[in-house]
């Protein structure tokens, strides 16, 4: 029998006036069920409030062309009525609205992406965050192949998106062979022969499109000091002031007042010395003027890039009379000083590019660990290639992504993704080729020429469509 003086309130804190008689023990009883429904995690429908929103996978990885494996959501306390995503999915993916499933197979790159995902159910929603990039393999054309091939040479970009070759091995020994590539007709056309004949120089592009080739290796592996200057427009190359070293193997880079500042190398022939200097060409008068600061190792075959700012080149790795040398600096490009910093990497060929977040990624040809340097930290951080490689070409994607590829006996490729600091392979060269050159054309695209394949000329040239 039930007291009809009795009041029930639900909390102390409630906003239910007590009141006494049966209609008000029920309104009130009624109204301590919901609270309680509430409190553990339902809603006023009887239906569990799910309270947390989970995938299988919520940082991945996908390959265009290539069906992903079902990404389940996880929903704990309760269930949803519906999922939603935003921004949408890549191109190609799907999610399951009734389950929050995502399936599909991607069709366009993507680089890392955050997507909100959310499951509605009857007193709200939950929401994750997905992080999706998408990637691929890419494809390789065979196109025209250069009239003398060979390797050790120079490709450069013309101001009109021609690509310059010039010099390297050919035909057992250096070249002095110039050609051009038009992109745009996929047919090579000879272009006026260097005025040294130069394997494995340097070569730079000038902000007035001209076209700076220096160092190398002369006949019998003699190194040179000579430089000249190629002219696009009239077709010409015209010598310039020598270096005030002969270099093989050093590494040149632009700086931001146009002047050029070439750093380490060896000279031969044999026994080798290695250099420890750095010199910086004008344009404006053609001369060479070495800095006053040398490097803290003399190296060549390092790899060298410049800093976010133009004013530290970084240099790292490279061999000298000791062997592999494994450390790297940061050099003033001024010449006022030069800092030592760790480094670890070790290797007889470095390469190295500039990444779009302004680090640095380099690889070497001893085993299959790469490298980035975060500038603003000065800190490495290792990545694991799929492949070791031995005189590949390196070269930096339109989307930030970077294509190695080739190597000895290899006609393998692979990719870094930088925002995973992960590599995933690529598609296969139709050629095996080693100390090939490399260039990123204006429509996205590689173009990959000659090299050599156990110590015969490749005559082949592929584009990679990334």
């Amino acid at each position: 029998m039930v007291d009809s003086a009795m009041a029930y309130s639900i909390a102390p804190n409630s906003i239910v006036k007590k009141q006494t008689g049966p209609a008000a023990w029920l309104r009130t009883l009624a109204l301590s069920a919901a609270a309680l429904l509430a409190a553990c995690g339902g809603n006023h429908s009887g239906t569990p409030t799910a309270t947390a929103l989970t995938y299988d996978t919520p940082r991945a990885l996908y390959v265009v062309g290539e069906s992903i494996a079902t990404n389940h959501a996880r929903l704990s306390g309760g269930s949803a009525s519906a999922f939603t995503v935003s921004p949408a999915l890549p191109s190609g993916l799907t999610l399951d609205t009734l389950t929050g499933a995502i399936t599909g197979t991607p069709t366009a790159l993507q680089r890392e992406t955050s997507h909100t995902v959310s499951a509605s159910h009857p007193a709200g929603s939950v929401q994750t965050q997905l992080r999706l990039t998408v990637t691929g393999r890419g494809a390789w054309t065979s196109v025209a192949t250069v009239p003398t091939p060979r390797h050790y040479a120079t490709l450069s970009r013309l101001p009109d998106g021609r690509q310059l070759l010039a010099g390297g091995y050919a035909l057992g020994g250096p070249s002095s062979e110039a050609d051009i590539y038009d992109p745009a007709s996929g047919s090579w056309s000879a272009a006026a022969p260097m005025l040294v004949a130069r394997a494995d120089p340097a070569a730079v592009v000038l902000a007035d499109g001209r076209v700076l080739v220096f160092g190398g290796d002369a006949a019998g592996f003699s190194t040179l000091a000579s430089a000249e200057l190629y002219d696009p427009v009239a077709n010409t190359w015209t010598a310039t002031g020598s270096m005030n070293e002969a270099r093989t193997r050093h590494s040149a880079r632009v700086l931001t007042d146009g002047k050029v500042l070439v750093v380490g190398g060896f000279r031969g022939p044999a026994p080798l010395s290695f250099s420890s200097t750095a010199e910086v060409y004008d344009p404006a008068t053609g001369t060479w003027t070495v800095l006053p600061t040398p490097l803290s190792s003399a190296r060549a075959q390092h790899a060298a890039q410049l800093l976010p700012g133009g004013t530290t080149l970084l240099v790292a790795g490279g061999v000298n009379s000791g062997g592999f040398v494994t450390s790297a600096e940061l050099y003033a490009v001024d010449g006022s000083a030069t800092t030592p910093i760790a480094f670890g990497g070790s290797g007889n060929v470095m390469l190295s590019v500039p990444l779009d977040d302004g680090s640095v990624l380099v690889t070497s040809d001893a085993g299959t660990t790469a490298w980035r340097f975060d500038p603003h930290t000065s800190t490495w951080t290792p990545s694991t290639q799929n492949t070791g490689r031995f005189l590949p070409t390196m070269t930096l994607l339109a989307d930030g992504r970077v294509l190695l590829a080739g190597g000895s006996g290899l006609t393998t490729a692979e990719i870094y993704n930088p925002d995973l600091n992960v590599w995933t392979s690529a598609s296969s060269m139709a050629h095996v080729r080693q100390a090939a050159v490399a260039s990123r054309l204006d429509n996205g695209q590689v173009l990959v020429v000659s090299g050599s394949d156990t110590g015969v000329e490749v005559n082949s040239t592929e584009r990679y469509t990334p």
